[in-house]
């Protein structure tokens, strides 16, 4: 099956519905959360690293939610097998380009000098680019020098793991969200058992959700212990 890459979906995973409404704010990340949505400047860029199930991809789909048909998503790691001149096609005419796992191009070359080029039209457009990885820049020993010299002039930013209190802001969130009230020590019960992952926290919510809406059960400490979707904590 031919698939038309100059019409790339703009969110093209599970986050189908990561906005900046559903994210959760945090004194490590409001830096980068100041420069991504205050006043919406174009031409900034922003290099976002960390470990998998951070809110990176989160954080690209929320800046893509805001400028619409004028943002193009590209998780590199799904698009790294096909002709990266196909996938990119035009996406310099963009006010925002976001490319997600850019790591994923280790060992591509043709990608690697690909999105060489690209930054560059980006420069030239006044685009901006963003771009994430589980890696800093300088860490990117895979990746052509000169690329990895255009990436490291990004404005680098790290985002921490979860700490236990993080997490239960997330469940009231995430609960407040689905429409699921979370009694204080319902959430205290699970952010001391759940791993400090937001994305199986996320998950966590809207398993318990469907759960409790299926047995008609308000959610207690019972109810989730019963539940049997809590999972130890791994640090």
């Amino acid at each position: 099956m031919t698939t038309p890459f100059g019409q790339i979906p703009l969110l093209m995973r599970q986050e189908g519905l990561a906005n900046w409404d559903n994210w959760l704010s945090r004194k490590e990340t409001s830096t980068l959360e100041s420069l991504l949505t205050e006043g919406n400047t174009l031409g900034h860029g922003a290099y976002i690293w960390g470990t998998a199930g951070i809110g990176k991809s989160h954080i690209l789909q929320a800046c893509c939610d805001l400028q619409r048909e004028q943002a193009r998503y590209f998780p590199l790691r799904d698009f790294v097998v096909y002709p990266p001149e196909q996938v990119l096609a035009g996406a310099e005419s963009a006010r925002v380009i976001a490319l997600d796992d850019v790591d994923a191009m280790d060992g591509h070359p043709n990608w690697q000098e690909a999105l060489f080029g690209l930054f560059n039209l980006c420069q030239e457009s006044g685009s901006r680019l963003l771009v994430t990885a589980s890696r800093a820049p300088q860490q990117l020993a895979g990746v052509l020098p000169d690329l990895r010299s255009r990436l490291s002039s990004l404005p680098v930013f790290q985002i921490p793991r979860f700490d236990e209190e993080q997490v239960a802001q997330l469940l009231t969130l995430r609960g407040d969200l689905a429409g699921l009230q979370l009694a204080e020590e319902v959430v205290r019960y699970c952010a001391v058992r759940l791993r400090r992952d937001p994305r199986l926290v996320v998950g966590f919510v809207d398993e318990l959700d469907k759960l409790s809406l299926a047995q008609r059960r308000a959610v207690t400490v019972p109810f989730v212990r019963e539940s049997g979707l809590l999972h130890p904590p791994v640090d």
